[in-house]
Formats: C-alpha cells, sequence, structure tokens
C-alpha cells in the first residue's frame, strides 16, 4: 500500500510461510483523489482509521465504516497476509491495555468483527478465527483485532479438546498451541457480547486483570453452531504475546 511514493506495512505479529496458493480477494476500493497520508509505525493504524472513517476511497485497504459502533474494516496490507482484515476503532485507543475495552462499544467488537469475518472471509465457522496482540507482541498503538483463518493443526486440536472446555475462566482448559507451542487458557461460550466478551473473559482468568498488558487473546470458531473458543496466553519469557500466531492468513486450511 503506497502513499506519497512509501510503502508502509502495518500488519504486527507472527508472519506465516509462503503458501503455494492464494485465496481469491475482493478488489480494493479505487484511492480518491484526497489520498490518506499514512503515518509511520506505530501511529499507521490510527491514521489509517481516520482517513476509512472521512472517505472509505482515501486508501485501497478501507473496507467498511461503522459510524455508530465507531470502527473501521481495513484489509491488511502486509504480502505475507492476504487474507486477513482489521477491525479498528475511530477513536483513540492504543491497544488491549487500555480500559475503555470493557466499555461499549469496544467490548462487543469481537462480534463485530466475527460478523464481518463471515462476509470476508467466508469460511466455516471452525476454520475462522480472530486475534489482538499483547503490547509486547504488537507493532502499533492504535487497537486492532486481526481477522483471518485459524491454524488447520489449532482447530483439531481444540475439537479433540472440545469436551474438556467448559465457559467458566475459574476452570479454564490449557493446551499447548502455535508453532511454539505457548500456554493457552481456553473457555468455550455462546455469545462474544457483555459479560462473554473475550475481553472480560480474559480479565476473569487469574492474574489477569490487573496485567491486561500482557494478555493476548483469540477467537476460534467451532462446529457447534454459535459456539465460540476463546483462548488467551500472557507475554512472558520467550512467549510474546501474539496470538495472532494461531491464525493461518493464507486460509489454506
Amino acid at each position: 500500500m503506497t502513499t506519497a511514493g512509501l510503502l508502509f506495512v502495518f500488519g504486527g505479529g507472527p508472519l506465516p510461510a509462503q503458501p503455494t496458493s492464494i485465496s481469491p480477494q475482493p478488489a480494493p476500493l479505487a484511492v480518491s483523489a484526497a489520498a490518506c497520508v499514512v503515518a509511520p509505525r506505530p501511529n499507521a493504524l490510527w491514521s489509517l482509521a481516520r482517513c476509512c472513517a472521512t472517505d472509505l476511497k482515501s486508501n485501497p485497504g478501507c473496507r467498511y465504516y461503522d459510524k455508530a459502533d465507531e470502527f473501521i474494516i481495513l484489509k491488511d496490507n502486509s504480502p505475507l497476509k492476504p487474507v486477513s482484515y482489521m477491525i479498528i476503532p475511530t477513536v483513540k485507543i492504543t491497544g488491549i491495555e487500555d480500559r475503555r475495552i470493557f466499555a461499549p462499544p469496544f467490548v462487543d467488537f469481537w462480534a463485530y468483527g466475527w460478523r464481518q469475518a463471515q462476509t470476508l472471509i467466508g469460511k466455516p465457522a471452525a476454520d475462522m478465527a480472530l486475534a489482538i496482540n499483547s503490547v509486547t507482541g504488537r507493532t502499533q498503538n492504535q487497537l486492532h483485532i486481526h481477522i483471518s483463518c485459524v491454524k488447520p493443526e489449532v482447530a483439531r486440536a481444540l475439537a479433540a479438546a472440545g469436551a474438556k472446555i467448559g465457559s467458566d475462566p475459574a476452570t479454564a482448559a490449557q493446551l499447548a498451541l502455535g508453532p511454539k507451542q505457548h500456554t493457552y487458557r481456553i473457555v468455550k461460550v455462546t455469545t462474544l457480547t457483555g459479560a462473554d466478551s473475550p475481553y472480560n473473559l480474559a480479565a476473569a482468568l487469574s492474574g489477569a486483570r490487573v496485567d491486561m498488558a500482557a494478555q493476548s487473546i483469540a477467537v476460534v470458531g467451532s462446529t457447534t453452531p454459535g459456539a465460540y473458543y476463546v483462548l488467551d496466553t500472557v507475554a512472558r519469557g520467550a512467549n510474546r504475546g501474539a496470538a495472532e500466531e494461531l491464525l493461518d492468513q493464507y486460509c489454506t486450511g
């Protein structure tokens, strides 16, 4: 994505390996005469959120603007994330450490993001996933939830453990997942809003509320209609806290 002759790759977190094929994607919107001026990291997403909210044609990554619920949908421009989008607030919220994530409309962004995934990704629920990285696992200082597919091996591990995964954060199941087998605490819910917003569920895990900056959350669909896995890992030691590692952003699975 270019602005004034410069390329800004704004997707953060771990990058997947190059696959042999890439799913077709919707054509980008034409750029208007009033092109967006994109700030360098870590403020690129904030400038893009403002541009998209002003004019969806100001940048080819702009896909959708919801004025009432204060978010835009942006196509990730990283060439290593061809099937990846982000839901981003149109007010300044730095990330998962910001206390406003627990207030409407931001507390329900996971539900809004999932609704957008059904159109943008268009895969069965068990193949799709959302993720937000911790402070140390991100490159941008504007809250953004990644929207893409889940890695097939992660989906298989969750399905195999499904009967052992309950809805109470106090008894959350634990699994080692991702390329580096980081530990994730997992609950299964039937809604992503209000008390069951992944932000609230993660905060209810032992020790999380006082250290939200270190939390990294993912939501993965299941084969049970209307049921979702909510996963949380903690940035600690070699674990940067990047639940984005669970995503297959080529959707090759």
